[in-house]
């Protein structure tokens, strides 16, 4: 059973009392206490209490470079750093779509600018990647070499409940003279969400969850009815959908957008998909798609085969303009698309 929060304070007033004592002070302090990542009971003493704070203190400095604030349209949240080329993890519900234009708000209150990728809106995960170079007054390790500050991403299964965690996020939005705050609290319950009891305040979502090891466990989604309820999308769940989501795909989604092309069942290239018909006025067609073209890339994105374009245009909608790449005779060519809306007709 995990403590309440005012059983937990009744200790700290305890353990205040107990150690007002010179010598029993004196001999706690021979020795320094250590805080274990997934202890799940409360401190018992003014030393233990300082082991929770010192590992709370440590990651804090570390994840506040990393901590990013989110601007998209008229839309805030928060986000986390996790590869050093600038790829951030937040939620859905903040970055909307893929292909849109954010604006990053560093701890020091400087901005980059960068865009959305993929999405995942039932699990409300979603990635980002800012497509600036750090800033000339970055001071962290390997910015002059264009290297972004990271957390490491943990596990999120097999938490045990009551362990204690830290959140990271904007609370209130974004302000360019507070670096982000830091609140301390419980793992909860797992149930497609991860739960705890971690203060979450609008803006906040999108933002970390970390293990007192400083890795990113969670992502914050929802604001419970109850301090206890807060929920965060699991890392887990960003691993399984990882590669959809680098690559821009709104995962779950079935787009109505169709090419007007039927691909090659035989004679398959090594990668890319080749073209055995072109639709009489489909897109493709407008597009000046050719029988025999092998695409290799869409809107920029590399196509391995066939079976990869339902995930790619799960992300866009009839009516959008998109770039083809395709090789003709050997030779490389770019044709500009705009996608048709869906037939009976199977791609």
């Amino acid at each position: 059973m995990v403590p309440s929060r005012r059983g937990f304070f009744a200790v700290l007033f305890a353990c205040a009392a107990l150690f007002a004592s010179p010598l029993q002070a004196a001999e706690t302090s021979k020795k320094k206490q250590a805080w274990e990542t997934d202890r799940t009971s409360s401190p018992e003493t003014l030393e233990e209490l300082k082991a929770l704070q010192d590992r709370v203190k440590e990651l804090a400095k570390k994840a506040s470079q990393s901590t990013v604030g989110l601007l998209v349209g008229q839309g805030a949240g928060s986000g986390v750093i996790v590869s050093e080329d600038g790829l951030v993890l937040t939620a859905a519900h903040v970055i909307g779509k893929p292909r849109q234009p954010i604006v990053f708000i560093l701890s020091d209150g400087s901005t980059v600018k960068g865009e959305s990728l993929g999405i995942n809106t039932t699990a409300d995960s979603g990635m980002a990647r800012i497509t600036d170079k750090p800033p000339k007054s970055a001071t962290w390790p390997g910015a002059k070499e264009g290297k972004w500050p990271v957390m490491e991403m943990g596990k999120s299964s097999k938490l045990p409940v009551g362990q204690w965690v830290v959140s990271m996020g904007h609370p209130g939005g974004p302000k360019p003279d507070r670096p982000p705050p830091v609140r301390l609290g419980r793992f909860r319950s797992e149930n497609k969400f991860l739960s705890t009891d971690c203060t979450l305040v609008g803006g906040d979502s999108g933002g970390p969850l970390f293990d007192l090891d400083g890795k990113v466990i969670g992502i914050h989604s929802q604001i419970g009815f109850t301090l206890e309820m807060n929920m965060h999308v699991p890392m887990d769940k960003f691993k399984t959908d990882w590669d959809r989501l680098v690559r821009g795909d709104a995962v779950g989604k079935k787009s109505d957008a169709e090419m007007g092309l039927v691909f090659a069942d035989k004679d398959k290239p090594k990668t890319g998909v080749k073209v055995a018909e072109v639709v009489e006025n489909g897109p493709g067609y407008k597009a000046k798609v050719e029988e025999g073209d092998v695409i290799t890339k869409f809107n920029g994105v590399k196509v391995k085969d066939a079976s990869e374009l339902p995930d790619i245009l799960s992300s866009y909608t009839a009516g959008d303009r998109v770039k083809l790449t395709v090789l003709r005779d050997g030779e490389e060519k770019t044709l500009s698309m705009t996608l048709g809306k869906k037939s009976l007709r199977k791609q």
